[in-house]
């Protein structure tokens, strides 16, 4: 023998399933809109860190010439390939907010360093410092801005 269901019990499953359902729906919705999210963010990270590191090459650029000529200077200088960068390379150039990016900040004296060079004197040295400022530029208009204090050893 057969039982009807009853009437107050039918279709429950149905809407049951459909509630889960649309739960689902609203969980993968939401899901899709933190990755999106996640993605933007790491996009703009990924331009600030190029930004930064363009910044930094400015400083070592500023760096090598201090070695080389005894005074620094930031060139306006694009880097990469435009085949890896078909949107724009980065690039660093002096920092524009500031009067003078590379100021020479003196000299001062530097203790030590007794050489005996055949007078019977001590040579003294000296270390002028320097003041460098560099903005990096990331494609998409992406700035970072380094400042480093650096100096130069040379003898009086």
């Amino acid at each position: 023998m057969r039982t009807a269901p009853r009437r107050d019990e039918r279709g429950s499953a149905l809407l049951v399933t459909v509630m889960l359902l649309m739960m689902l729906g609203l969980v993968g919705l939401a899901a899709l809109g933190t990755t999106t999210r996640d993605q933007q963010v790491a996009g703009f990270q990924n331009r600030k860190r190029m930004a930064l590191y363009a910044a930094d090459a400015g400083i070592a650029e500023a760096l090598e010439r201090l070695t080389t000529t005894t005074v620094p200077s930031v060139s306006t200088l694009d880097l990469g390939d435009t085949t890896i960068f078909p949107y724009g390379q980065p690039s660093y150039r002096p920092d524009p907010t500031t009067a003078s990016p590379t100021k020479d900040l003196g000299n001062a004296p530097f203790p030590g360093m007794g050489l005996n060079l055949g007078q019977g004197g001590l040579p003294t040295y000296q270390i002028n410092y320097w003041r460098l400022r560099v903005q990096g530029l990331a494609p998409g208009g992406t700035q970072a801005k380094v400042e480093a204090v650096s100096g130069s050893l040379a003898a009086n």
